[in-house]
């Protein structure tokens, strides 16, 4: 059996703003073990470094830009990810889109500083184009669904295992992560099942009432 990821993206709710970030990412790495998946956790840019230090468990930015070193105000580069002691970084989320040659440029850059990327893809087809780059993990979640409370794996499973078997014929060797809705450990068991290596969330997990309790549920749905 593959390896399980499980990466939860903060976003940037006011349940994880500031000391939320630390309470939450340190809920995760504290499962992540017994669980035996491989949890990350992607906090807001301010909390890199704190959430990196505090915990053993990867922490992901939730995106990157090629801007170069020096003069690039405001950028979120590879450079500054590294130096803040990350794994890797979100791509091209739905809600921080990147053109493709922009988004290999950046891929390629991230590989240079040893970090890993999980790029994002809308449809089957973007998904395949993406998967030339190589990234090490690959979202598959249509923008209508996400944060909606209905999962992909639920509503479109066609769509992850026409994905699955797109991205097999394109020989792609990563992971590919079912993203968009996932709310319930029935949901994150379905993408499994379907043919995915893990899941990305945000809200079901960050508005959840007790984070121990809703990251074990979905993690222990995923060990089959």
């Amino acid at each position: 059996m593959r390896s399980r990821t499980f990466i939860v993206n903060f976003k940037n709710y006011p349940e994880v703003m500031g000391e939320g970030s630390l309470k939450l990412a340190r809920a995760a790495a504290s499962l992540g073990s017994s669980l035996g998946i491989d949890l990350v956790v992607a906090p807001p840019a301010p909390m890199l470094h704190t959430i990196a230090s505090a915990v053993a468990i990867p922490v992901f930015a939730q995106k990157a830009e090629f801007g170069e070193q020096g003069k690039s105000t405001g950028a979120t580069i590879p450079e500054s990810i590294k130096a803040a002691g990350c794994a890797g970084s979100l791509l091209n989320h739905s809600e921080s889109r990147i053109p493709i040659d922009v988004l290999a440029k950046i891929v390629e850059r991230m590989k240079s500083q040893g970090l890993k990327s999980c790029t994002c893809a809308e449809t089957t087809a973007e998904a395949v184009e993406i998967s030339a780059l190589n990234p090490e993990f690959l979202a598959i979640e249509p923008p209508e669904l996400i944060g909606r409370g209905t999962s992909v794996s639920k509503a479109r499973p066609e769509l992850i295992t026409e994905t699955a078997d797109a991205l097999a014929k394109a020989g792609y060797a990563g992971s590919l992560l079912c993203g968009a809705g996932i709310t319930s450990g029935d949901d994150a068991a379905a993408a499994i099942r379907l043919g995915t290596d893990g899941i990305l969330v945000a809200s079901s997990v960050v508005k959840a009432q007790d984070w121990p309790a809703k990251l074990r549920e979905l993690g222990e749905a995923m060990r089959q």
